[in-house]
């Protein structure tokens, strides 16, 4: 055989089988790419945490994402302080939820400047504008039990597209 091909045909191999990360607990399930889009119409929602609950299968481990500036969260699992990417394969209820920035809100350095007695002034107008402001992940989809939204992942993957406009 050739120097080339075998060298070709070793790196195919090591890309098919993967590396094994050595820090993966050993009870740690097989993963594959997931990812949820969030938007509204057609404006992506950035900072959406996404959380998803197993249907059938039992662990420790739990597969989450927050969306970027595209309203994309690539997926991953966490298990104790390990935290792989992807997610298992299997059939997942899926919520979403992202508190309202309030119109006063400042940067944490300001409020951190703040004496504590600032800090409690400031903290009870905030909470009192979030209270005045409508949610922005309507509340059908923020609760596992209630959720409408599922995705299922299989070896190939799993992708899920999320409208809120369609929740209102």
């Amino acid at each position: 055989m050739k120097p080339l091909n075998s060298l070709l045909i070793g790196a195919f191999l090591l890309g098919a089988i993967g590396c094994q990360d050595s820090k993966a607990p050993k009870d740690f399930p097989k993963t594959y790419p997931a990812k949820v889009i969030v938007k509204e119409g057609e404006t992506p929602l950035e900072g959406v945490m996404v959380l998803l609950y197993a249907q059938n299968l039992q662990g420790s481990w739990a597969p989450s994402g927050n969306t970027n500036a595209s309203g994309v969260a690539e997926l991953v699992t966490n298990q104790g302080n390990y935290m792989g990417k992807g997610v298992p394969a299997d059939t997942y209820k899926v919520t979403l939820s992202k508190q309202p920035k309030a119109p006063s809100e400042l940067p944490s350095e300001e409020v951190n400047n703040m004496s504590y007695d600032e800090q409690m002034v400031y903290s009870q107008k905030i909470n009192a504008e979030l209270a005045k402001m409508p949610p922005i992940i309507p509340r059908a989809l923020t609760q596992p039990r209630e959720t409408l939204l599922t995705l299922t992942v299989t070896e190939s993957g799993g992708e899920l597209t999320v409208d809120l406009s369609s929740y209102k």
